[in-house]
This record gives structure tokens, sequence and C-alpha cells, in this order.
């Protein structure tokens, strides 16, 4: 089977989690099929397409095609990026450089993800091949030209009716959580596709960290971007509103716009740490060393890839109850309003009043639920789905035909 895999970014060009789950899934899937991945790369139109390989992924780079590349760094003034996303919503120069890559490719199934730089128009290229088309929703950008799709309602109500319409050559949409499936079929999105939840997979060994339970006061983790949506001055007011018995050391491990203002307010208090930004190895280990991780986000998170992260390594957490973290919180218990610096407080006030043998039984919970966002189960979930959407397109004996002329895929996947 040969699949065709489509993100805005790949690596080793990452900005976010989209970036890192597209990149776990096309490794994935190395092993049962040929893959293939598009994405836009720095290079303008006359550089033409570069390829390479990488991990056993052929990545082919286009050229970006439009004001400037989403991967550039360089700050960009309002109205350049208000022109990159209007010309987001249909760029035939786009979609005429991938139906030419798509000839030559002649994929089996196509699945796109993240489509900044594409643009949902480019359905329309895999739809005339006759490549059915699965998608993966991971941000609200088919809604709303910024992350929260509560925000500059007329353009959202643009960028919802452009997509409404490409959306129709969808076969099978998947969302990382049901929060953002249902954020988009609500608004009428996908409407003659499957549609399912598949979440997030999460690389790491699945290792508890050393705890002393007995120990008190606590030791808290934050660990992401510290801007106003994350809920990072919340977290810090209900920190400071804590005795001392009580919290030890709060670790914000990060960078964004709030961290110079907090820092500084947060200067005559010495439990309170910045780390600044620390490499995912140094983060997991923090993130193993402290007694829990909070996730205070105040805006629409579509999935929430840390809670994950802390489950991995035995350590709870403690989040708002808002987008898509719900569903991968465990027991609700663990759950609070989101921008509740009031809320968070009970919480921690509450985990310190568990006894030794409570925070280890909740330790062993964490390592068990993690184990539901595995590679393995990733891989036989999407076999399942892309199997599915074949036989609808094509029929079952052709279905089965794709799959059986790819690598060998294991014996327990497609149950």
């Amino acid at each position: 089977m040969k699949i065709v895999i489509v993100n805005t970014l790949y690596s080793p060009h990452i900005i976010g989690g989209a970036e890192i789950s597209t990149q776990i899934l096309a490794e994935t899937f190395v092993t049962t099929a040929e893959v293939h991945v598009i994405t836009t790369g720095g290079q303008k139109r006359n550089a033409g397409i570069t390829s390479e390989s990488i991990n056993g992924v052929t990545v082919h780079r286009v050229p970006y095609n439009n004001i400037y590349w989403i991967g550039d760094t360089e700050k960009r003034g309002k109205l350049n990026k208000v022109a990159r996303r209007l010309i987001d919503l249909y760029n035939p120069m786009q979609i005429g450089t991938v139906a030419n890559l798509l000839k030559e490719l002649k994929p089996d199934l196509v699945h796109t993800q993240n489509l900044s730089g594409f643009g949902p128009g480019i359905w329309t290229a895999f739809f005339k091949a006759g490549v059915p088309i699965v998608h993966t929703l991971r941000d609200y950008s088919l809604i709303s030209p910024v992350s929260s799709p509560i925000s500059y309602p007329l353009m959202s109500r643009l960028y919802r009716l452009t997509s409404l319409g490409f959306s129709k050559r969808v076969a099978a949409v998947v969302g990382i959580s049901s929060h953002i499936l249902n954020r988009h079929t609500e608004e009428g999105l996908f409407p003659n596709a499957q549609k399912l939840v598949i979440p997030n997979v999460v690389d790491g060994d699945i290792v508890a960290g050393e705890k002393d339970f007995t120990r008190k006061p606590l030791r808290i983790g934050y660990f992401g971007r510290i801007e106003p949506e994350k809920g990072v001055r919340e977290l810090i007011d209900a920190i400071r509103s804590l005795p001392g018995e009580v919290i030890e050391r709060l670790y914000v491990c990060g960078d964004g716009k709030l961290k110079e203002e907090l820092s500084e307010s947060c200067r005559n208090d010495g439990r309170i740490v910045f780390t600044g930004k620390v490499k995912p190895k140094e983060a997991r280990e923090l993130m193993a060393q402290v007694d829990v991780t909070v996730v205070p986000s105040i805006w629409e998170e579509p999935f929430g890839r840390v809670l994950i992260e802390s489950y991995q390594v035995g350590t709870p957490v403690y989040a708002s109850a808002v987008g898509g973290i719900p569903d991968v919180v465990p027991d609700r218990q663990f759950l609070f309003a989101p921008g509740s610096s009031g809320a968070i407080k009970d919480k921690l006030k509450e985990y310190y009043l568990f006894s030794d043998e409570e925070k280890r039984t909740i330790q062993r919970q964490c390592l068990k639920h993690s184990l539901k966002f595995t590679k393995q189960s990733l891989l036989e979930r999407h076999t399942e789905l892309y199997k599915s959407v074949l036989s609808q397109v094509t029929g079952t004996a052709h279905s089965e035909k794709a799959f059986s002329s790819g690598k060998k895929i294991k014996a327990d996947v497609g149950r």
C-alpha cells in the first residue's frame, strides 16, 4: 500500500505537537506500507520540489507559493499574516503543484493533517485524481484564522464557509479528541465522512519516576508556553496563596510573552522557579521528579500532549476541564474549572492531603492509562480506518489487495 501524508511542516521543521504527531504516524506506518509525506519547504517556486528520506519516509517539500513560508521564524506584520491566511483559503498555484506530484506518486490513499500552507482547496486535487481522503483534525485552522475559534467571528465565518464546501470531498475525518471533532461537525463540516476519535501517540518509555510519597511539601511542575491562554498566571496566583508547608517549589518550564512579567512579579517568592525552555529529555526528567503536573489552560486545547508525557513517568496531572483535555484525563476528580486560581488551589490542597498509599495507587493508574496512547494502538486503529475507507471507495477485495501488496502487516493489526 502507498500512503501520502500531508502536513504544513515536517521534521526537522517543528513548531508544535502537530509536526511531532505527524512524524510518529508516518514512521509507524513504514513497517507496513510505502509512506510519502508532502509538506511545505522554505524554497521559492523556481527552486522546485525537493525530496529526501527520513527514517524510511520519503519527504517531498513543495515551494510555499505564498507571501512567506510558515516555517520562517521571522516576525511578520498583521497585514502579511492576514494576506497569507486568505491566500491559503484557495491557492491554485499550490493545488497545481500538488496535483502534478500526485500523478507521479499514484497513492492508494491520502491522509491530510494541518493544512496551513496548502489550504482545504488541496482536497480538490486528490478528489479529482480519485484518491480517497482521510483528514485528522489537530487544530482549528479550518474554522478560524487564529488558534481559537472564539476569536475574530467574521473571519471565522469566512473560513467555515470555505472549508465546508471543500470538506464534502473527505471520506473520513479523525479528531484527536471528541471535542475538536464535535467542534467541526457542529459547524457542518465533513458531512459525507466517517467520523471517529483517535488520540495522539506520545513516543516515550513508560517508566515511573522514583518518588518519596512521604515527603511534604509538594513540588509542582508546569511544562508549556507561558502565554495568557495557557493559564500560567492563574497557576502562579494559586501557588502564592498556599503556604510553604504545602508547596515547596513550582517549576515553570517554557518560554513566552508573559515570562518576563510573571518572573518579575515572583521575584520575592523563591519557591517559584522559571527554568526557561528546556530540552524534551530534561523536561521529562523534571516531570518524573515533581509530585504533580498542572495543565491550567484557558483556551480550547485540541488534545493535551503534556498530560500523556506526565502519565508515562507516573506523575499525576491536575488540568482544566476545557477543550480536548477531559478526553485524556482518566478521573474527573483531577479536573478543575478553567481560569480559576481558587480551583487550582483547592486541587493542590486535595493532593497534599492524600495518604502515601493513595499516591502510590494514583501513580500506578497513571502508568496504566498511558498505555492507551502507544504506537501499536495508533497503527491498529489507522489500519482499520484505511481498510474501511478503501473498501467503500473501491470494494473490499481491492482494499485487502492494497494492504497485502505493501509491506507485511503484523498479525495482530486490523483486528
